[in-house]
């Protein structure tokens, strides 16, 4: 029999892999596998078959690199070195086209929101992640639960294994939440529960024989080991179904993301598990002070491609109507090069909706002839304006039920079922 190191037993104590934490329009198509435009685009399934993949791309992804401006003669002037060639973007309109790695993206269509940001933004990466996280614009509240998790607690059904999953590693602010189970888990593990890396079929029955019981209630438990053995017992059971997953779609790049996206279409499929919620932190990083064009070019190239094989596995499933897709950032880059190929921390930037939604650009584009006094974009929308329509236009949750204020909707995107 292999020995359990002490570093094998703290890797794999619970809390390690698998973390559970308790308390278009209608004439709009999507290509098919070749760019051609062949497939219908879906209309939104009813409310309570609705779920949200929300892909996270931390680090500052330069919005105006992503949607570019490219008749803007301003834009040119502030990035002589980082500017994207205006002859190779995709062009949604007469004023701005998708990135040229976009074009997968740049064929199925997506609700572009330009100018997302917050009014009195911060130039952290740390501060304005857990802003976003937290659904708080200003850094003032501080809330304990996350956005995502406010909408698991009203959304779901605390029997459920797990209503939010995160497909990434440790616990996860954005799904903290107080009456329903969310967890975080390695998307390359399948949902497994984390067992000692050992080739002894008994050793790892015998520790999963350990967890499970472990997992049971006692009446002397303290708080917090009720807290502990609660946790274990839904990691456990959310183990159990994933288990019994759909095999995965072929058509997905081998990368972590496409791992992390492959695995959120076998998770949303299956019912059982009673998931309205699939967090996706993206491991790659946009923090491009220097060399941004190749460095971006290659990023969104692995966005596309992924997301491509998403939107396709989802309809290949028969769940594209009930799957919206958002990807945020936590901030933008500077309007202009910082003198090394590269483009510093800004403030607003471009966030995505796809799905059964109306395409195109949507809200007022912030203006590059009018910026702040650090030369950044000042924000056109609200950060908790992009979240209203995820909330209310989507989910049909009133947005002030799960944001601070009164938030409205960005209208348009999400199409209205009667």
């Amino acid at each position: 029999m292999n020995p359990i190191s002490r570093r094998t037993l703290i890797r794999f104590g619970v809390g390690a892999g698998l973390i559970a934490m308790t308390g278009g329009s209608a004439g709009c198509a999507w290509p098919g596998p070749g760019g051609t435009l062949t497939i219908p685009a879906p209309q939104p399934a009813p409310a309570d078959r609705r779920r949200l993949v929300m892909i996270e791309l931390a680090g500052g992804c330069d919005g105006l690199s992503m949607v570019v401006p490219y008749s803007d003669d301003r834009y040119r002037a502030l990035r002589p070195a980082t500017g994207v060639d205006p002859a190779k973007v995709h062009r949604i309109d007469g004023r701005f086209g998708f990135h040229p790695s976009l074009q997968q993206l740049s064929t199925m269509g997506a609700s572009v929101v330009t100018g997302v940001g917050v009014a009195n933004p911060d130039l952290s990466h740390f501060e304005m992640l857990q802003r976003w996280w937290t659904g708080d614009p200003d850094g003032r509240t501080q809330p304990t639960t996350g956005f995502l998790g406010r909408l698991c607690d009203v959304l779901g059904d605390p029997a459920a294994p797990a209503v939010g999953v995160s497909l990434g590693f440790g616990a996860t602010q954005p799904l903290a939440c107080e009456r329903v189970s969310t967890m975080s888990i390695d998307a390359g593990a399948g949902g497994a529960f984390p067992v000692p890396e050992t080739g002894d079929d008994g050793l790892r029955a015998a520790w999963l024989a350990a967890q499970r019981a472990m997992a049971h209630p006692d009446r002397t438990d303290t708080a917090m080991l009720a807290t502990a053995r609660a946790a274990t017992g839904a990691a456990l059971r959310f183990t159990d179904i994933a288990g019994t997953l759909s095999p995965a779609g072929d058509s997905y790049p081998a990368t972590d993301l496409g791992a992390q996206l492959s695995m959120a279409a076998r998770l949303i499929d299956k019912d059982e598990l009673g998931l309205r919620i699939v967090h996706v932190p993206v491991g790659a990083d946009f923090d491009t002070h220097d060399n941004h064009l190749p460095q971006f070019a290659a990023l969104m190239a692995d966005l596309d491609e992924a997301l491509a094989a998403l939107r396709h596995d989802l309809r290949r499933r028969d769940i594209d109507s009930s799957v919206l897709i958002g990807v945020f950032t936590e901030f933008g880059r500077r309007a202009a090069d910082n003198g090394s190929s590269g483009l510093d921390h800004g403030t607003a930037s471009t966030a995505m909706l796809m799905g059964p939604t109306q395409t195109g650009l949507f809200g007022e584009p912030p203006s590059l002839n009018r910026l702040d006094g650090d030369g950044n974009l000042i924000a056109t929308v609200n950060m908790t304006e992009f979240y209203a329509t995820i909330a209310e236009a989507w989910f049909g949750v009133p947005a002030d039920v799960v944001l601070p204020g009164r938030p409205t909707p960005i209208p348009g995107i999400i199409p209205v079922v009667r």
